[in-house]
């Protein structure tokens, strides 16, 4: 914890401002997570009526588990990597680095950020996954954890930019 401190006390304010949005961003990763991100819907016409034959809302979370009773487990694997393991190991390599910085441990820092908008290009593709898949009219709402999880990404790729380029500024001109 003192060191934590001593490298707040040492640091810029791009500094910490790229901290403060990391923790802030993993704050509502959760609600990303857990919230439900979308609503599908199917509807048919038939001899002028139309009949409801999908409705159906869930959080990331759920569909992983439903993918995974459905044995779409690789998917289900990809959307956890993408929307967990990604993050918390970002996170902990912020932490780590904060504590020990280093010039590749930053680069690291930077790399991994960039993969954070790969959780929105997945839930897209769920998206036009549902819609190609029937030929009944599908559509497909944006929820709230949908925002929750966007936001989640922005300021995280954000906050690993501003951390990484304020302390490799700092690591390389030592």
């Amino acid at each position: 914890m003192n060191r934590l401190l001593d490298s707040w006390g040492q640091s810029s304010r791009l500094q910490r401002l790229g901290l403060l949005l990391a923790v802030i961003s993993y704050g509502i990763l959760y609600p990303g997570v857990t919230e439900p991100i979308m609503t599908i819907t199917a509807t048919a016409s038939l001899f002028g009526m139309k009949a409801q034959l999908f409705h159906e809302t869930r959080s990331i979370w759920e569909t992983v588990e439903t993918l995974h009773k459905l044995d779409h487990t690789g998917v289900a694997v990809l959307i956890v990597s993408f929307s967990i393991v990604i993050p918390v190991t970002k996170a902990l390599t912020i932490l780590f680095t904060w504590l020990y910085p280093t010039e590749r441990r930053w680069r690291f820092v930077a790399a991994i950020s960039k993969w954070s908008m790969a959780d929105v290009f997945v839930v897209a593709i769920l998206v036009a996954f549902f819609t190609a898949q029937s030929t009944a009219q599908v559509t497909a709402e944006l929820l709230h954890g949908f925002y929750w999880f966007a936001g989640f990404c922005l300021l995280s790729i954000v906050s690993g930019q501003l951390l990484a380029l304020s302390k490799l500024q700092g690591v390389c001109s030592r």
